[in-house]
C-alpha cells in the first residue's frame, strides 16, 4: 500500500536514522574482528573445546538441565542453559572434531556467533538510548560508539565463554525496548536474559524503575509529555518478570545444589564478613570508573592484591571520599532541570543497577573484578557520557563550530578505543599469547601463572612448567584452589622423572589443603589423581590397605572418577577380591574411560577369578589401545596356548 505524501518524509528519515544505526554497529565492530582468527583460551577449553557435553544435540532438554553438560570437568558454581544450549548449536554447525581431549579444533563459528551477537546489542542499545531517555539519533550513536569500541567490551566479544554475557545483555536490551508495546515478547527477552547469565537479574529494577517513571509522565498534561511516553511499562509485567526471577533463581539453586543465603554454598562463591564485602564494593565501584576512563592496561581476572587501595588508591580514605563525590555528583543530576534528568539519569541507573550483582556486597566472587562484569555498566556509562555532552553542546547553541568540535572530539576517543581493543583481541589469539602479557605485567598474579602452567604443559614445557607451578605454590595460600594445582602439577612432574618420594609429599600436600578446606566445592575435579597417586605410592610399598584407604577416600571427595575406581579395584583385586574389582572397573568402563591400563587391570581381575577366555580378550583390547603395553603383551602370552 502506498503511503500518503504526508507520511513520505517520515517514512524515509526512518529508514535513513535506521541505516545510520546500523551502519554505526558495523563501525564499533571493526577492531573486534581481528577476533576471527583467534582460537580457544581459558575456560573455552572446559566449556567448549573439550565440552562433551555440547557434542551431540540428543536429549536437548539435557543441555539445558544437566549439570554435567555446562562443562567437563563439572563445574558446581554454573548454570547458563541457553549458552550451552548456543554451543551446542554452534558445535554443530562449524566445529571441526579434534582428537585426545579437544572435541573442537575450530573456534571459528564461535567467535562469529559473538560478533553477530555484539552487532545486535550495540544496535539495540542505540534504539534503547532513543526510546528510553530521548537522545537524538546523533547522541546515541556517539554513545554506542563509545561503548562498543571500549576495551572493556573485548573480553565480553573475544573470549567465547563470555557468550553468556552477550546474550544476558542482548537479552536485557530486547525487554526493555518492547516492554511498553508487547509485555509476553519482553517477559520472554527477560527469562532468555536469565538463562544466558545471572548478571541479567537486576533487570526486574530497571522494569520497576521504568513502570514508576512511566506513571509520572502519564500525570502530565499530553502537551508536556517527553516524546514516545505515551506507552509506558505496566506494572503487571514487573510483577511477571519478578516471578520469572524467582523461579528461575530457585531452579539454579536447586541444580547447583546450593542453599539461598549469601554464603560459599548459597549465592556466593566465597564466604566474606559484610564489613569486608562493603570495602570491597567500596574499591570495586572506584577501580570499574578508572577501567572506564583509563582502559589501560587491563587484566583478564583482576585479584584483590591488583588494587588494593595502600597500591592504588593510596588509602581507603581515598576510597570513601571519592565514592561520597560520585553520590553528590548523582544528586546534582537527579535535581538538575527535567531535560537533562530525563536524559542522564536512565543510562547511570542502568549502569549501578548492572554493577550492584558484582560489586561485591552480596555476592563474594572468587575474582573482586572482571571486565566482562562490566559489559552493561559500562554500556550505561558511554551513554551517559554521550548525553552529557550532547546536553553541553544544546547549551552551547550548536552551532556548526560546536558540532565540529564534538566530532573531532569523537572521532579521536573512538580512534584511541578502537585501536586499544584491536590490540587487545589479538592477545586472545591462543593461552601462550594471552598469559605471556598478562605474566609480563603481572609477575605474581595467580591466574596469569595458573594460565601460563598450563600454556607451558600443553607445548610439553616441563621445565618451565615445574618454575612456574611452584611459583604459584609460593604466592598463593596453601588451601587456595591455585595451590592445589601447583601442588599437583609438582607432583606429576616428579613422578615422571622417578621422584617418587618428592611425587608422594606434593600429593599429600593437596590432601592436607583438602582436609584443611572440609570441602572439594570450588576444586578443579582434576585433583581426584591426587589420591590415584596415594594409594599408588602405598601400593608400590606393598601396603594395599591404604592404597584401598586412599582411591575410596579420593571417591569420597570428587564421587566415582574412573581412574579412582580403576585403581580401587587394583587394590581390592591385591587383597584377594578379584570379583569386586571387575565390577570397579566394569562401572569405570560405563563412564566411556576406556585405556590399555583399565583393560589390563581388568584382564588380571577376571584371570584371578579363574575366566582365562574373558581374560585372554581384555588383554587383546589393551593391546589394541596400547600396542607397546609390556605387561599386557606378556600377559596374553601366558594365556596364549
Amino acid at each position: 500500500m502506498e503511503l500518503p505524501p504526508r507520511a513520505r518524509p517520515l517514512a524515509s528519515h526512518a529508514r535513513r536514522a535506521a541505516l545510520i544505526a546500523w551502519l554505526t554497529a558495523a563501525l564499533a565492530l571493526l577492531p573486534h574482528l581481528r577476533g576471527l582468527a583467534n582460537g580457544f583460551v581459558y575456560d573455552d577449553f572446559r566449556f567448549v573445546a573439550e565440552n562433551r557435553g555440547i557434542q551431540t544435540l540428543d536429549a536437548p532438554a539435557g543441555l539445558l538441565i544437566d549439570i554435567d553438560r555446562m562443562a567437563t570437568p563439572r563445574d558446581d558454581d554454573i548454570w547458563r542453559p541457553l549458552r550451552t544450549l548456543g554451543f551446542a548449536l554452534e558445535h554443530a554447525v562449524g566445529c571441526r572434531q579434534g582428537s585426545g581431549p579437544h572435541v573442537c579444533t575450530s573456534a571459528f563459528a564461535f567467535h562469529a556467533t559473538s560478533l553477530l551477537l555484539f552487532l545486535l546489542l550495540v544496535r539495540g542499545l542505540i534504539a534503547l538510548a532513543q526510546r528510553v531517555a530521548g537522545f537524538p539519533l546523533g547522541a546515541a550513536c556517539a554513545g554506542a560508539l563509545l561503548f562498543g569500541l571500549h576495551p572493556l567490551t573485548v573480553e565480553s566479544v573475544a573470549w567465547i565463554s563470555s557468550q553468556g554475557d552477550l546474550l544476558a545483555a542482548l537479552g536485557v536490551v530486547g525487554c526493555l525496548l518492547v516492554a511498553a508495546e508487547r509485555p509476553l515478547l519482553a517477559a520472554g527477552f527477560a527469562f532468555a536474559a536469565l538463562l544466558g547469565k545471572e548478571s541479567a537479574l537486576p533487570l526486574v529494577g530497571v522494569l520497576a524503575l521504568e513502570a514508576w517513571r512511566g506513571r509520572r509522565f502519564r500525570a502530565l498534561p499530553p502537551a508536556l509529555r517527553p516524546p514516545g511516553r505515551e506507552a509506558t511499562v505496566a506494572p503487571l509485567l514487573v510483577v511477571a518478570v519478578a516471578i520469572g526471577t524467582g523461579i528461575y533463581l530457585l531452579a539454579r539453586q536447586h541444580l547447583l545444589s546450593r542453599a539461598f543465603d549469601f554464603g560459599a554454598i548459597g549465592f556466593s562463591q566465597e564466604d566474606a564478613p559484610w564489613t569486608a564485602r562493603a570495602l570491597t564494593a567500596l574499591k570495586n565501584g572506584l577501580f570499574a570508573l578508572r577501567l572506564l576512563f583509563v582502559p589501560h592496561p587491563l587484566s583478564i581476572d583482576y585479584d584483590a592484591t591488583s588494587y588494593e587501595p595502600a597500591e592504588f588508591f593510596g588509602s581507603t580514605g581515598l576510597v570513601l571520599s571519592a565514592h561520597a563525590l560520585l553520590l553528590a555528583g548523582l544528586c546534582v543530576v537527579a535535581s538538575r532541570p527535567a531535560a537533562t534528568r530525563d536524559r542522564l539519569l536512565p543510562p547511570l541507573l542502568f549502569a549501578l543497577l548492572f554493577f550492584a550483582p558484582t560489586c561485591g556486597l552480596l555476592v563474594v566472587m572468587k575474582n573482586p573484578m572482571a571486565d566482562r562484569y562490566l559489559l552493561l555498566p559500562a554500556a550505561g556509562g558511554a551513554f551517559f557520557l554521550a548525553g552529557a555532552v550532547s546536553l553541553l553542546m544544546e547549551r552551547l547553541g550548536g552551532g556548526r563550530a560546536t558540532r565540529v568540535a564534538g566530532g573531532v572530539l569523537l572521532a579521536a576517543a573512538s580512534a584511541g578505543l578502537g585501536t586499544l581493543t584491536y590490540g587487545r583481541t589479538a592477545l586472545f589469539r591462543d593461552d601462550a599469547t594471552l598469559w605471556h602479557d598478562e605474566l609480563a605485567r603481572r609477575p605474581a598474579s595467580p591466574n596469569a601463572l595458573l594460565g601460563s602452567l598450563r600454556a607451558a604443559d600443553d607445548r610439553g614445557d616441563e621445565a618451565t612448567s615445574r618454575v612456574l607451578a611452584a611459583e604459584l605454590a609460593r604466592v598463593v595460600a596453601p588451601t587456595d584452589a591455585r595451590a592445589c594445582l601447583a601442588h599437583l602439577r609438582l607432583g606429576q612432574l616428579a613422578a615422571a622423572r622417578g621422584e617418587d618420594e618428592a611425587a608422594e609429599s606434593e600429593f599429600a600436600t593437596v590432601r592436607a589443603a583438602l582436609i584443611a578446606r572440609g570441602s572439594a566445592r570450588g576444586l578443579d575435579a582434576e585433583l581426584h589423581v591426587v589420591f590415584v597417586g596415594l594409594a599408588n605410592a602405598a601400593r608400590a610399598r606393598g601396603d594395599i590397605a591404604s592404597a584401598e584407604a586412599r582411591a575410596k577416600e579420593g571417591v569420597g571427595w570428587f564421587g566415582r572418577q574412573p581412574r579412582l575406581l580403576e585403581s580401587w579395584g587394583v587394590a581390592r583385586d591385591l587383597s584377594g577380591d578379584p570379583a569386586g574389582a571387575a565390577a570397579l572397573y566394569q562401572e569405570a568402563l560405563a563412564q566411556r574411560w576406556e585405556t590399555a591400563s583399565l583393560r589390563y587391570h581388568f584382564a588380571l581381575a577376571e584371570l584371578h577369578r579363574g575366566d582365562r577366555d574373558r581374560a585372554r580378550a581384555e588383554a587383546r583390547r589393551a593391546l589394541a589401545l596400547d600396542p607397546q603395553h609390556r605387561l599386557a603383551r606378556q600377559l596374553l602370552d601366558q594365556l596364549t596356548p
